[in-house]
């Protein structure tokens, strides 16, 4: 029995943050929930290893799912190849006014205005010091204040990168939220390269696999103008895409379904652009919401992916059905693993 189905019509009557928090309540306190009947999944054969990245299966959850890094393990437990933490600010941040978040089942969509809510940068590393992940990969997505000049924006992020470097095993530079006023201005290449610049330095004494989490309402030179600057100061990749402000609901971002022509299109962009540097990696995140979504994305030239409003929508299950899939796909073509399924895949059908 799917466990989810009956959870998901008595959740989806409540108010969609308070329900979030539940859940984030009851791993942080329960984390041995996700061993219970329909809420784990076998992870044997899946891993992927692409360049210094190493996640125990190709499907990460997305960040802003735990903001504060406070039921890492329960996620493990569910079956995720990698979690991502945040997105943390340097200080404590309430986020906008509440309602922030609101669903669109119609368009199996989320909008969410949050704006960073999190317990700040020294709250967080405690958090996830408590925690125990096992063999699931850490990333830690940074972000800035919401009343940080742009002045000290670059020595914000990067005395975030030093912060959890150690503990990390990949960071992302989040610059794409369309809910930090003036957030998104930093994709300008005059204001991402000092940001660049000064996590280098800091990246340079501890170094950690580092990406760079881009909009999916970009135009395609500027598209293009991320993929240089990744390469240029060296960073690990990309993550496309963040949430889309392109939307007629009112405040906040759109992720899930709607999302859908608008990240692929981003990160078709993004494959290209990076398709000659095999030092680059894409994760792909957006409207990924089955197996067939991600054997298109690894056509284009991606790398990992992660989920949220599908894993929302379907539950745990959502994993349970992606990995027996793989597995079969695996079968049909006589491979014995996911990273051999991954390096033919442009071979098979």
């Amino acid at each position: 029995m799917n466990i989810y189905s009956v959870i998901k019509p008595i959740a989806f009557k409540l108010d969609p943050e308070k329900i979030h928090d539940m859940i984030i309540y009851t791993g942080a306190k329960k984390s041995t929930i996700g061993l219970l009947p329909g809420f784990h999944n076998n992870c044997e054969n899946l891993a992927l290893n692409i360049n210094q990245f190493k996640w125990r299966t190709p499907v990460g959850l997305a960040a802003g799912f735990d903001k504060n890094g406070q039921a890492l393990d329960f996620f493990s437990n569910i079956g995720f190849g990698a979690i991502e933490a945040g997105t943390i600010t340097k200080l404590p941040q309430v986020g906008n006014d509440k309602p922030r978040i609101w669903r669109h089942p119609n368009l199996l969509s989320i909008q969410n205005a949050m704006g960073f809510p999190n317990q700040g940068a020294d709250k967080i590393l405690e958090n996830i010091k408590k925690r125990k992940i096992f063999n699931t990969t850490l990333g830690i997505n940074i972000g800035k204040n919401k009343n940080t000049t742009d002045l000290d924006t670059p020595s914000e992020y990067a005395y975030l990168y030093q912060k959890f470097a150690p503990i990390a095993d990949y960071l992302v530079i989040n610059i794409s939220s369309p809910n930090t006023p003036g957030l998104r201005s930093f994709q300008k290449k005059e204001l991402l390269s000092p940001i660049l610049e000064a996590v280098t330095l800091e990246r340079t004494k501890i170094p950690k696999p580092l990406v760079l989490k881009i909009s999916p309402d970009m135009d395609t030179k500027d598209i293009a103008t991320l993929c240089e600057l990744s390469k240029e100061f060296k960073l690990s990749g990309i993550i496309a895409t963040n949430t889309t402000a392109d939307h007629k609901f009112g405040v906040g971002g759109l992720s899930g379904e709607y999302l859908r022509d608008k990240a692929f299109n981003t990160r078709k962009l993004v494959c290209e652009n990076l398709r000659e540097d095999k030092s680059q990696i894409i994760i792909g995140v957006g409207a990924i919401e089955s197996y067939q979504d991600i054997k298109d994305f690894w056509k284009l030239g991606g790398s990992f992916v992660q989920i949220y409003t599908s894993f929302i929508y379907q539950g745990p299950q959502i994993l349970n059905t992606i990995y027996n899939e793989m597995r079969a796909d695996m079968k049909k073509n006589q491979f014995l693993s996911v990273q051999e399924l991954y390096d033919n895949i442009l071979m098979i059908d």
